[in-house]
């Protein structure tokens, strides 16, 4: 069988994430010493309102869970009672019996934009994108000067791939805030989605003068700039992002994967082995290990650390092409179509074309 010379197809999954903000933890929105509005309000209910207070205080969530339903018993258009019952709910991860509470917040006041916020956070935890999204509008409705309003819709509809309109939730979020480090990032980030990388580096950057230790702008950044082929950048960026964190294995094999382009084998070499030291688990950085093997033309290094990908990972579609390759190179050429098989099977379209070009079904036939 005509030896066939390799191509060299570094399949590399980049893990070029979005960072989503951070939600403070369960907060009261009533003050320690908050002023008593009996008004209306039964005053044995008004009691065990403020009894529930101070129970949260001391993280005493059960008796303060206790002291407001006793509130609302008493008094069940307790708007404040149903409203703390639910961060109570939030603290003992009771977020259904939280998200009953927010809803009767809202019968009694449907323009609690807070209360639609935290709904639609609530709608996001279970990865309810759509749904979200109709809480954070409701909540824009009643006030659309916050901005993590308008952050948070753009997240959910990131997630939907609706990246236009992400777009414009970010920019109405940093039309509000202008130093909003998140938001430029994550707007930059549609902005790649939409294939516009000169925007993305223009907002990666703004992120970063906004919070230069904001380690997945550096990181997008990085990703920005290899995407366009300009690798020096690309390392510059990612050399940044790894001064904040070298614990970040995906940062290491992104870096890595622009050193493979630049041309410097030992750099990205190093690069992916200490992806690999960070997580045993990662296996593309083990088949990025053999695709740089294949190109130093060591074939059998190729063959065990493309295997080793597989053992992590046996749908990776990329680790069996490259092995493949090394297989044939060695003149292994069954075990090769094999592998060509298998990673057509995945996806891997290339795999097909050389599992056509070789005659392997004659070969695998003959087995």
């Amino acid at each position: 069988m005509k030896l066939i010379r390799p191509i060299i197809c570094i399949c590399i999954f980049l893990q070029i994430s979005v960072s989503f903000g951070q939600q403070d933890s369960v907060k009261m929105v009533v003050a320690k010493n908050v002023e008593i509005d009996s008004s209306g309000i039964d005053p044995e209910a008004q009691k065990a309102y403020n009894d529930g207070i101070s129970a949260y205080e001391m993280k005493q969530f059960e008796k303060a869970k206790e002291s407001f339903t006793r509130a609302i018993q008493l008094a069940p258009d307790f708007e404040k009672a149903y409203n703390n019952r639910a961060y109570t709910n939030l603290a003992l991860k009771s977020t259904s019996e939280a998200e009953s509470d927010f809803k009767e917040v809202l019968r009694l006041n449907p323009t609690a934009d807070k209360i639609y916020f935290e709904l639609g956070l609530l709608a996001a935890n279970k990865d309810e994108p759509e749904k979200a999204i109709q809480f954070f509008s409701d909540a824009i409705i009643y006030n659309a000067e916050n901005e993590n309003y308008h952050y948070q819709k753009g997240i959910q509809n990131f997630k939907l791939q609706n990246y236009e309109q992400a777009i414009l939730d970010f920019s109405e979020a940093i039309n509000r805030k202008k130093n909003f480090a998140d938001a430029y990032n994550d707007r930059g980030s549609a902005y790649r989605k939409s294939d516009n990388l000169d925007e993305a580096i223009a907002d990666y950057k703004k992120a970063i003068l906004a919070n230069p230790q904001l380690i997945i702008a550096h990181n997008n950044l990085g990703s920005a700039y290899r995407l366009k082929g300009d690798y020096k950048n690309a390392i510059l960026a990612y050399n940044k992002a790894i001064a904040l964190d070298n614990s970040n294995y995906l940062i290491y094999n992104n870096r890595g994967y622009s050193r493979f382009e630049s041309g410097d084998l030992d750099g990205a070499q190093k690069d992916f082995e200490e992806a690999v030291r960070l997580n045993k688990d990662y296996a593309s950085a083990y088949n990025n290990i053999a695709s740089v093997f294949l190109k130093k033309e060591d074939f059998q290094k190729a063959v065990e650390f493309a295997s080793l990908a597989i053992a992590k990972d046996e749908t990776l579609g990329s680790a069996y092409y490259n092995r493949g390759v090394a297989y044939e190179m060695l003149r292994l050429s069954d075990k090769a179509c094999e592998d060509w098989l298998k990673a057509a099977s995945l996806g891997i379209i290339i795999a097909d074309k050389y599992f056509t070009s070789s005659a392997c079904e004659q070969i695998i036939s003959k087995q």
